[in-house]
């Protein structure tokens, strides 16, 4: 639909970045495309489909200019726009976790979100590991679920790619360093996540795909990579779960793919195969060592492709195609 408009927040930042480059390669057409974000980055320029985009400050925008409003944004911006631009008359797509919990703001992917008004899109970390969970689920039943998160600096946005550029360069020079995005040197470091907000909100978004019945013990930390989540996964089961019976079931799932032939001793990592692109890569699959059932995995993903911009970009082919 030509008619379609579309306004980006936070279009100078990773996901928005991100979103800009998936929806330059989709089929999607619109009548107006308006690139948002804070009073740093007015006037600054854009590329989209070879032509520039000149930035407008977010809080300044008229709303009613738009049809859909993708808030790639902080907690406390999506908190301040999204009533501006649900008041509007837009649907809103939001990348962050303000309105998390609330059962009116169903998660992208599911069916409600094709009929509501606002959508939350889920993390990079819940997208990575929700459909490996669900080809597990009512075909082997769960004892419990570990799962060990190594996340990159992007996670963070823009400002953490930068910090991590930045230190890498200067400490390289043997000079000092200022953190200011993480607490601590993030470059040949790593952080440890211990009771962090964001393993609160993956814990909660795997425990509702689960079930309240199945433990769920989780970890992560920041390692100094610049895209890309890494999973280890491991779930032990009530009965025996055959390894090769579990890789093929994960093989034909759309958007993900198995790299576990005992004769191509590759496995996916977050550089050289995930980063930029749309998918899960899983690969060591393998069965637990007795007395336990189950198997363990390493899945990876691009967190600003596969997580933020795919989400996105096949909602909205939804919603166009519903108006």
């Amino acid at each position: 639909m030509a008619d379609f408009r579309l306004a980006i927040v936070g279009v100078t930042g990773e996901v928005g970045r991100a979103l800009l480059s998936r929806l330059d390669e989709s089929g999607l057409e619109f009548a107006e495309v308006h690139a948002l974000a804070s009073s740093r980055s007015e006037e600054e320029t854009v590329m989209f489909r070879h032509r520039p985009l000149i930035v407008e400050v977010a809080e300044a925008f008229d709303f009613s200019r738009a049809d859909v409003v993708v808030l790639a944004t902080p907690l406390a911006v999506s908190e301040l726009l999204a009533d501006r631009a649900l008041a509007a008359g837009c649907r809103v797509i939001d990348h962050s976790t303000a309105f998390a919990g609330q059962r009116d703001v169903p998660l992208a992917g599911t069916v409600e979100s094709e009929s509501a008004e606002m959508v939350i899109v889920p993390s990079a970390e819940v997208s990575l590991l929700a459909p490996l969970l669900s080809a597990a689920i009512g075909t082997f039943p769960l004892r419990a679920v570990h799962v060990s998160l190594v996340l990159p600096v992007s996670s963070s946005g823009h400002a953490g790619v930068r910090e991590l550029a930045g230190q890498t360069g200067e400490l390289l020079n043997a000079r000092g360093i200022e953190p200011v995005v993480f607490p601590v040197q993030i470059a040949f470091n790593c952080l440890p996540l211990v009771g962090s907000s964001r393993e609160e909100i993956v814990i909660e978004g795997l425990q509702q795909l689960l079930g309240e019945h199945v433990p769920l013990v989780l970890s992560a930390i920041v390692a100094p990579v610049f895209y890309g989540v890494t999973a280890q996964i491991t779930l032990e089961t009530e009965v025996p779960m055959m390894a090769e019976e579990f890789a093929d079931r994960l093989s034909r799932l759309g958007g993900v793919e198995v790299r576990n032939s005992s004769e191509d001793q590759q496995v996916a990592t977050p550089v050289t195969d995930a980063a930029g692109q749309v998918g899960v890569y899983v690969s060591g699959i393998r069965p637990l060592s007795p007395p336990l059932q189950g198997v363990t995995m390493v899945a990876v993903a691009d967190n600003v492709h596969q997580g933020a911009a795919r989400h996105t970009v096949d909602l909205l082919e939804k919603w166009i195609k519903r108006l």
